[in-house]
């Protein structure tokens, strides 16, 4: 169960830090990894082996009006699963940002950064794990976002952490806060209002 006053209190307290604020209005790139971060890492397994996983609609629905706003969005997974490209696909992630099987993160990083033209301080790495706050720790880069379920010793390392867990709407609450900040959110003037 979601607590809506949570989400509330946590998206002013970030609106107050101009910092912040300053940082994820630059951002043209959010880098998601995918277990634990778009789903809540369960994986389906039976005897056929690994099978799907499960993502947040309220999730997917931000997608494009982030895209719309001139952000892009990649998915990066340490495992290689079809159920993470196909989700992307379905998106309409273009399929050349979608990366599954990566062993380390921080080289398709770097190449993604030169193919889009962007700086570390212009991108967004959104995980749960090691490979996620590697990104952060070699500068790769600008910001290193959370949901409330990433491991306790990788909290610190983040800059900021949803009070979501992943595949419960934590990229749906952080995707918001970045667009609100940017003035292109589609429901700017009811954060604005609720916010008061």
């Amino acid at each position: 169960m979601c607590d809506i006053s949570t989400d509330a209190a946590w998206f002013k307290q970030c609106l107050s830090d101009n910092n912040l604020c300053k940082k994820l209005a630059a951002i043209t790139v959010v880098m998601c990894d995918v277990d634990g971060a778009l789903t809540d890492a369960g994986i389906y397994v039976d005897q056929n082996g690994e099978g799907g996983r499960i993502f947040s609609v309220q999730d997917g629905y931000i997608v494009k009006p982030t895209m719309n706003a001139g952000v892009t969005i990649a998915f990066i997974s340490g495992k290689n699963n079809r159920s993470a490209c196909e989700r992307a696909k379905s998106l309409g992630i273009p399929e050349e940002l979608c990366f599954a099987g990566m062993e380390t993160k921080l080289e398709v990083v770097k190449a993604l950064q030169k193919k889009l033209n962007v700086t570390p301080e212009q991108s967004l790495m959104f995980g749960d794990d090691f490979m996620d706050a590697e990104v952060k720790r070699s500068c790769c880069a600008g910001l290193y976002v959370c949901p409330s379920n990433t491991p306790f010793y990788f909290q610190p390392t983040a800059d900021l952490v949803i009070p979501r867990c992943g595949g419960n709407g934590a990229f749906r609450l952080m995707m918001d806060l970045i667009l609100f900040v940017r003035g292109q959110h589609f429901a700017q003037k009811y954060i604005e209002a609720t916010l008061k």
